[in-house]
């Protein structure tokens, strides 16, 4: 009974490991876009400009940047392409081994608001940040873990193609100045970059 029930277990781990790995987007067009997002020109070709100019010299053979916005807090967001992506916290070191064709299974790591952001900033005898309001406002939102707010999330992975070629996705996600300390008014905004590039394995 228990070498039968072992023989189960294997089976069905045989057939849900490639599921996952089939599941895992394989091109640009296959990254799911959050709903209601809304493509951001403006910042959009900015992120290019600068993401050619830092990675200016290296072997990328196609790139493609994207830039959305949406009227939503980062934290919904983030659970969003952890479900989507099925993306695990931690580098790929921490991340458990890799699928037929997938060089990197989908991670992802957070950061929080920072705690200098909770005090008041001033020039001279005026008040340019009201820390203790933004720290009042951000308990408006669930915390992500005990005491701390999400501000930015970041997600990677990597598709072995082929032809000495690799496929690096990421997908950062981060609070957009939804604060504004000095109207003391608050306006949800997130934004979303997703980089496609391919480039040639060493």
């Amino acid at each position: 009974m228990k070498t039968s029930s072992y023989i189960l277990a294997v089976l069905i781990l045989f057939i849900f490991i490639p599921s996952i790995a089939q599941n895992i987007p394989r091109t640009e067009k296959d990254i799911p876009i959050f709903p209601e997002a809304i493509v951001d020109m403006e910042a959009q070709q900015q992120a290019l400009e600068d993401y050619k100019e830092i990675h200016e010299g290296e072997s990328i053979l196609n790139l493609s940047v994207k830039v959305y916005t949406v009227s939503m807090a980062p934290d919904e967001v983030c659970k969003f392409y952890i479900k989507k992506l099925g993306a695990k916290e931690g580098f790929p070191e921490d991340n458990g081994d890799s699928k037929p064709g997938v060089n990197t299974m989908p991670w992802f790591e957070v950061d929080y608001f920072p705690t200098s952001l909770f005090e008041d900033q001033h020039e001279g005898n005026i008040k340019i940040h009201d820390g203790k309001w933004l720290k009042t406002a951000l308990t408006k939102r669930q915390q992500w873990i005990p005491g701390e707010w999400l501000q930015s999330a970041y997600f990677e992975w990597e598709i072995i193609l082929g032809n000495d070629q690799m496929a690096n996705f990421s997908i950062e996600i981060i609070d957009a100045d939804s604060f504004d300390t000095r109207a003391k008014k608050v306006t949800n905004k997130t934004l979303i970059t997703i980089i496609s590039k391919i480039q040639e394995t060493e």
